[in-house]
This record gives C-alpha cells, sequence and structure tokens, in this order.
C-alpha cells in the first residue's frame, strides 16, 4: 500500500510540475506584453510632443506673420482709424467757425464789393455819357473849346479859334461822327496843349489796379483827321515867337440813341 501511494504521489509529481509550468509560461508572457505597451505608450507621447512643438512653431511663425502683415499693411488704417474722433472734432470745429465767422466775413465782403462795383458802374455810365453822349450838342462842343482856349490863352497866350464849321453827322453802326473843322492861332505850348487835349478825350479813368481813378475833368471823345500847321516864326524886331496858325479837322463822337422797343 506504502510503495503504491509513494508510486502514485511520485506519478503524480510530473503532472503538479506540468500543471505549474503554464502558470510560469503566463506570467512571462505578461511581462513582455506589458513592456511592449509601455514602449509604445512612450513613443506616442514623444510623437504628440513633437506634433505640439511644431504646432506652437507654425502658431508663432503665423503670428509672427500677422503681427508683420498689421504693422506693414494695417498700421495706417488702424492709426487713421485712432485718429479718426480727433480729426471729426476737429472738422466739426472748422466747419462751425466757417459757418460761424468764415462765410459771414465773405457775404459781408461780396457785399463791400458789391456796392462798390455799383457805385463804379454808376460813375462809370455817367461819365460816358459825358465823353460819349447819345446828342450831338454843337453848343457843348463850342463850349469846350471856347473853355480850353480861355485856360491856355491866360498860362501860354495866345490862343484862339478863329473858327469852328460842322459839317452833317455821319451815321455809323452804334455811333455817329460830327466833322467839325476849325482854325487855330496860338504859340507853341498853345498848340502841344491842344493836340494833348485831343488824345485825353474820351478817358474814364487814369491810372491802373488800385491807383485807377476816375478822371474829374472828362473830355468828349474826338480825333484828328487832318491837320495842317504854319510856324509864323520869330519876330525880328522884337525876338518874340510868334506862334503858329493851324487848321485843324476833327472827328467827334456820339452814341445812336436806342429805339424805343427794339
Amino acid at each position: 500500500m506504502i510503495s503504491l501511494k509513494s508510486s502514485i504521489g511520485e506519478a503524480n509529481e510530473p503532472s503538479q510540475a506540468n500543471s505549474e509550468t503554464p502558470a510560469k509560461q503566463g506570467n512571462i508572457f505578461g511581462q513582455t506584453l506589458s513592456a511592449g505597451q509601455t514602449v509604445k505608450t512612450k513613443k506616442v507621447q514623444y510623437i504628440q510632443a513633437k506634433n505640439r512643438k511644431k504646432a506652437y512653431l507654425r502658431l508663432g511663425i503665423s503670428f509672427a506673420a500677422l503681427v508683420l502683415y498689421a504693422v506693414f499693411f494695417l498700421y495706417d488704417n488702424t492709426a487713421a482709424y485712432l485718429k479718426a474722433p480727433s480729426e471729426i472734432a476737429d472738422r466739426q470745429a472748422q466747419i462751425k467757425e466757417y459757418e460761424d465767422i468764415i462765410v459771414p466775413s465773405l457775404q459781408k465782403t461780396k457785399d463791400l464789393h458789391k456796392a462798390a462795383y455799383d457805385q463804379e458802374f454808376e460813375d462809370t455810365i455817367q461819365a460816358l455819357e459825358t465823353v460819349f453822349p447819345t446828342e450831338i450838342d454843337k453848343l457843348g462842343i463850342v463850349r469846350l473849346f471856347e473853355s480850353f482856349a480861355t485856360e491856355v490863352a491866360a498860362n501860354y497866350p495866345p490862343f484862339e479859334f478863329t473858327s469852328i464849321n460842322f459839317s452833317n453827322p455821319q451815321e455809323k453802326d452804334g455811333y455817329r461822327i460830327i466833322p467839325v473843322s476849325t482854325s487855330i492861332h496860338s504859340s507853341l505850348v498853345g498848340f502841344d496843349k491842344f493836340l494833348s487835349l485831343v488824345d485825353r478825350s474820351g478817358y474814364i479813368y487814369s491810372g491802373e489796379g488800385d491807383k485807377r481813378n476816375l478822371i474829374d475833368k472828362k473830355i468828349r471823345l474826338m480825333s484828328i483827321s487832318n491837320i495842317s500847321v504854319k510856324y509864323r516864326g520869330v519876330d525880328q524886331a522884337t525876338g518874340k515867337d510868334q506862334g503858329v496858325d493851324f487848321s485843324v479837322k476833327l472827328n467827334i463822337y456820339s452814341r445812336t440813341p436806342k429805339v424805343s422797343g427794339n
């Protein structure tokens, strides 16, 4: 009996050893599987860390590019946008100043200029009536010559009209010509004065620009169409200049009166 049990026991020992072997093999396999997962996890973490670095790098580059773009391309617009409120306030102040001060001042200046222009226009119309009247007025022409002769003779004698003759007026387009012929005896200075009288005829203003003024003594418009001069020479006995005799044909002008209703 004893030998049987021992043999049985001996027979069972190998089986127990065999039953323990798979358990040991399972632990070894389990330890190998756990180590592989650890390696794989570390690799994944490494890749993730590397990707995160790349992402941060790209994000930094993108941010830097955005900043550079903003500096070079959007700075002016941004600065203008930030300054806009103050600039709008300045413009509103300027508009208010323009409306309250400048515009009234300009209007006042305009009114003053208009008043001055209207006055000058009125003065010009009145002066035009003197130098270029609508009527022929032969008596006014004779009075002009007589007044001139009296003035010159008083300062540079002699000066006298020996004759004044009027011819028929000639009608032109918009004006008329009154032909006048006259004979005059005068000194040499008086002769120059008469030529100056004709040359100054028709003038309304003297000077230019700001110095332009209405002439006080306005002379009716006229021109010389013909002149002949005879110099008397010097008196041998007295040594006195005997002056000149000259005959002049003048054209004296007037406007054609406007016909009512045209």
